[in-house]
């Protein structure tokens, strides 16, 4: 079973059992009940995954001599300081790769290593000053729409992002600094 980050199987994250429904022949309400849900995210992996946005985040993380893993790292400890252990808990990434991930970031002079408030043996890892501007300049980078989004009129944009709002409120875990901000309306825009 396959569990989505942040999510236990009861939570409803097994994501093989719509295809295990339909190799095992279910009827189609069971199939079909969340098909929209799955083809809707399946527009948004590709969009991750595909399209502008992979070139967007090599071009951002050479800019930023950051690699994309790093980069991952320095947006989620935006929201503050977080201890090794929950960052490999975080990415689910082995403990001596992701310890060369902090590694770049203290060399790079974005992050360094803390002792844990309350824990001696354990290590927190905190932005650095550096850090934010080198987020804050990243965010700036990553955020610019690819032309493909100009096929949306700003009604339409408007309420792509009212959407993906409702739905990253059900996502608790994404860091701040990964969320999108309402804009404001331009003046005269009634």
């Amino acid at each position: 079973m396959i569990e989505a980050a942040g999510q236990t199987p009861s939570e409803g994250a097994d994501v093989t059992a719509p295809a295990a429904a339909t190799r095992a022949g279910a009827g189609p309400a069971v199939a079909d009940r969340d098909a929209f849900a799955r083809e809707a995210w399946r527009a948004m992996l590709a969009l991750t995954f595909g399209g502008a946005a992979p070139a967007r985040m090599h071009t951002v993380c050479q800019a930023m001599d950051l690699t994309p893993a790093a980069l991952k790292v320095l947006l989620v400890l935006s929201d503050g300081p977080r201890p090794m252990r929950e960052l490999v808990e975080t990415f689910r990434h082995d403990p001596s790769y992701l310890t060369s991930v902090v590694d770049l970031l203290e060399r790079r002079g974005v992050a360094r290593r803390e002792p844990h408030p309350t824990d001696r043996r354990a290590k927190t890892v905190v932005v650095t000053g550096e850090g934010r501007q080198v987020l804050a300049e990243a965010q700036e980078l990553l955020a610019v729409p690819p032309p493909s989004m100009r096929v949306l009129s700003p009604d339409e944009q408007r309420q792509l992002l009212g959407l993906l709002m409702r739905v990253l409120e059900a996502e608790p875990a994404i860091p701040e600094a990964m969320r999108p901000r309402i804009p404001t309306e331009p003046p005269g825009s009634d």
